[in-house]
């Protein structure tokens, strides 16, 4: 009876096993967290005599990670609470700001748009002469004009002006020399610019003398040693002050006698000269007939007639500080000066002008007085008299 108990409980232990082991297989099978090896080696018996049960494959879905959601902090608002609070200071500074712009323009309105009490020169003959004042200012000059012309892009065009200079060059009212780093000098050995050799020699003239020893020095700082310019003291409008070109690229030289020079440069000097119709006849007197070429960079009325009037209402206050008058005419004093206009743009609504003149072609030899052609004067009539009218009855 013992054994046949015995062999009952081991045969209901076996079924509570394999049973126990097809669950594991199972859960393997699924891809749980149980792995085969785990499996006892009856399952593996066992899974060659009961196979797998085929289950459907698993339907694939993207995870789709959901944006987190902004976290609101609830704050308690607080119905008397002042909502300026923290925002005075700057509604006051705004409010400042605001009421000094628009007083500003105001002004230039009320200041264009109110006629003049007085009559404005523009006349160069009419202005005062106002060039001593660049004795005074020589030491500052360039630290205040500094700044206006590089937002206004006259540098760029001091340079690409300057660069256009070759043989022998002539630069008249030279002030502080602010074009002098942008000239191609050929100075014998020496080459500035890249290699390139343009400018034999320069000849610097400027009625100021301390503008002149600015210039020499900072010509001296970016050419130590190179005696290469000649610096006059000299009013260029008169033709006798300017001498030929030099010899070779010394200040000590002599002149080529009977010369006359390739390029002459002038940048914002027809606004300080006394007569420049008579300087601009001078320097045509000294340029090279064919090829030779005045370069002009200069300011004076602009386009529109509002514009004009500015100028001419702020012109001697400008003269007396800085020694030119911008409200000057330019193309009329190109007119008059008899000079060949190459080319005239202008740029800042009119007030800045390139310009590039010439020396007009000499007119031919005048003919033979035999051959001259002299027109006679008409003949007068004069009414028959009384007598001559009976003679001819």
């Amino acid at each position: 009876m013992e054994p046949l108990c015995r062999r009952g409980l081991e045969s209901c232990f076996n079924v509570g096993r394999c049973r126990y082991t097809g669950w594991r297989m199972l859960d393997c099978a699924r891809g749980t967290r149980h792995l085969s090896t785990t499996c006892p080696r009856s399952a593996s018996k066992n899974k060659r005599a009961h196979p797998k049960p085929s289950q459907p494959p698993l339907e694939y879905r993207a995870s789709v990670k959901s944006r987190p959601r902004p976290r609101t902090i609830s704050v308690a608002s607080n119905p008397n609470e002042n909502p300026f609070k923290y925002r005075i200071f700057p509604i006051i500074w705004g409010g400042i700001t605001l009421f000094c712009i628009s007083g500003y323009c105001a002004y230039l309105y009320v200041a264009v748009s109110r006629p003049s009490e007085r009559l404005v020169a523009t006349e160069a003959s009419l202005q005062a002469d106002v060039s001593g004042r660049y004795n005074e200012i020589a030491k500052k000059f360039d630290t205040e004009v500094d700044w206006t012309e590089k937002v206004m892009g006259i540098k760029s065009l001091r340079k690409k002006m300057t660069q256009q200079a070759v043989g022998e060059v002539l630069e008249v009212s030279i002030g502080t020399g602010r074009n002098l780093e942008y000239y191609e000098f050929d100075f014998g050995n020496l080459s500035t610019q890249g290699g390139k050799r343009k400018v034999k020699s320069l000849t610097a003239i400027d009625m100021s003398a301390g503008m002149l020893e600015v210039a020499h020095d900072k010509f001296s700082n970016l050419f130590p040693g190179i005696l290469g310019v000649r610096w006059i003291v000299a009013d260029a409008a008169e033709r006798a002050k300017i001498p030929p070109p030099p010899r070779n690229a010394n200040e000590r030289s002599g002149n080529k006698v009977g010369e006359k020079y390739d390029t002459i440069i002038q940048t914002m000097g027809l606004c300080s000269v006394d007569n420049p119709v008579a300087l601009l006849k001078s320097l045509g007197e000294v340029v090279k007939e064919d090829e030779g070429r005045i370069l002009l960079l200069e300011h004076g009325r602009g386009t529109w007639s509002w514009l004009n009037n500015m100028l001419d209402k702020s012109a001697e206050g400008h003269a007396n500080a800085f020694g030119c008058w911008w409200n000057r005419d330019l193309r009329k004093i190109v007119q008059e000066s008899g000079l060949e206009v190459v080319k005239f743009e202008t740029r800042h609504l009119g007030t800045t002008s390139w310009i590039e003149l010439k020396k007009p072609t000499s007119t031919k030899a005048e003919l033979p007085a035999a051959r001259r052609f002299e027109p006679k004067e008409p003949p007068t009539i004069t009414a028959p008299t009384a007598e001559a009218k009976r003679k001819y009855w």
